[in-house]
């Protein structure tokens, strides 16, 4: 139950209506010639937001009880103190929405440092508060006020933070027509976020009525682990979104191709020497993990999974560069394709081929990412990568070092330490290769470049 309410500020921010997204790239484009205006922009967006908060939190506060007891609080808790717990989540949800403002400016202005340190601050003091409060026999209604607290508490902090990327001067006033100019940018993400959230929610739904409680639940596992790997792309590609619009807003088109090439150079050389070891010691990660749990099928499942969420982690860079040159539009058409491919292929796979037909039916749906990313270079005029054909064999050599190192020695893994120790050796070697036959990346040889640099000034000093 802890875990159900504790996901409430992030199914909220997942129904903005696109609006989170539009003005990133709004602020984004105010910030390079200058501050974002508090009285008109912020004021507007602000007011939007608090009231799909509102009306988000009325909705969820009347179906209190409904809700709580299709999920299941109701039998564990009681009518009453269900009710109650719903309604503090539908109360958070509208305070959610209601202060994401300051966040949106402060990733606007690519203050990645102040973000992390806020999220994580948070994350700590909610997640000690709440093992506190339970060992104290606090009821989980507790926990959602401490988180209610926090939600107000850190975009406060966040704001002060960024007050000098604002204009506080100025009359203050509601203006409908900016949000009206964004309604297609914003309808656009929206239907994207939308056909995210079922694909990635819904897909455990599918699975446990077309196999099992039980598959789904194992397939729920083999998900989580998959895509982190999509999460950290998305993490490390924060910054892209609003520097592509101040790009198009300073009128510096030219960059963008540099800009894709830089970021799909990154994504290759951070994700490959990760997924080469995780498909080479799957079996071994899950028998010591999961023990008899871990069948021949659950490990073919699990390395489709990570193919499938790795195709899909090198389509966010353009993905990001597209949204930010302010085309919606083909993210949303293409993401609903994928709830399709996904579902329609569970419906015939799942019952006849058990978990890795699920598993294959998501790298059907995800492939799609490929043809997205392939159009989205077209509309952004993205010529091919001069260097292309360095990086590829750079990426070969480095992916062959690790499967030998992997096939060599990892028939003497008993343990974790051991899987640790040659995963990391295996992660390691991926550049210790590359740069042997000298096939690192620009990016590579200038972070090498700044970190002697430093070692050298730390010397000296």
């Amino acid at each position: 139950m802890l875990m159900i309410a504790l996901v409430t500020p992030l199914i909220a921010a997942q129904l903005d209506l696109g609006i989170t997204s539009a003005a990133v790239r709004r602020f984004a484009t105010q910030m390079s010639g200058g501050t974002v205006d508090a009285g008109k922009t912020l004021f507007t967006l602000t007011v939007a937001l608090a009231a799909i908060g509102v009306g988000l939190g009325v909705a969820l506060w009347l179906a209190a009880k409904p809700v709580g007891l299709v999920l299941g609080f109701t039998a564990t808790l009681g009518p009453d103190a269900s009710v109650e717990l719903v309604r503090a989540c539908a109360v958070w949800a509208a305070i959610t929405l209601a202060t994401l403002v300051p966040g949106l400016v402060a990733r606007a202005g690519q203050a990645l440092m102040l973000i992390s340190i806020v999220q994580t601050v948070t994350t700590l003091v909610l997640w000690a508060g709440a093992w506190w409060m339970l060992r104290q026999g606090m009821s989980l209604l507790n926990v959602v006020g401490l988180a209610v607290g926090l939600t107000i508490v850190a975009p406060a902090a966040t704001l002060v933070a960024v007050r000098k990327m604002i204009e506080w001067r100025g009359p203050v006033r509601f203006e409908s027509s900016m949000l009206l100019g964004e309604a297609r940018f914003s309808a656009g993400m929206f239907a994207a976020q939308a056909a995210g959230t079922l694909v990635n929610q819904g897909d455990r739904l599918v699975v446990a009525a077309l196999g099992s409680t039980a598959m789904a639940g194992l397939y729920a596992l083999c998900v989580n682990i998959a895509n982190k790997s999509v999460a950290a792309v998305v993490a490390i590609n924060s910054f892209v979104l609003p520097h592509a619009a101040g790009l198009q807003a300073a009128g510096r088109d030219d960059m963008r191709p540099g800009l894709v090439h830089a970021l799909e150079r990154a994504v290759a050389v951070l994700l490959l020497p990760v997924l080469v070891p995780a498909l080479l010691l799957a079996d071994t990660f899950l028998r010591l993990w999961l023990g008899s749990f871990a069948t021949p099928e659950l490990t073919t499942a699990f390395r489709v999974l990570l193919i499938a969420f790795a195709v899909l982690a090198f389509a966010v860079p353009i993905s990001n560069v597209l949204v930010g040159s302010g085309d919606s539009g083909l993210g949303a058409r293409y993401s609903w394709s994928t709830v399709v491919i996904v579902f329609g292929a569970m419906l015939f796979a799942v019952p006849r081929f058990g978990l890795v037909g699920a598993a294959i039916a998501v790298l059907m749906g995800q492939s799609t990412s490929l043809l997205f990313a392939a159009k989205a270079r077209r509309i952004l005029h993205i010529p091919p990568d001069r260097l292309r054909g360095r990086l590829l064999a750079g990426l070969a050599v480095g992916c062959i070092a690790q499967t030998a190192l992997v096939i060599l020695l990892g028939s003497n893994i008993a343990g974790w330490v051991g899987l640790l120790a040659l995963g990391g050796a295996a992660w390691a070697i991926f550049y210790i290769a590359r740069a042997i036959v000298s096939a690192l990346t620009l990016e590579e040889r200038l972070l090498l470049q700044r970190l002697s640099d430093s070692v050298r000034s730390s010397a000296k000093r």
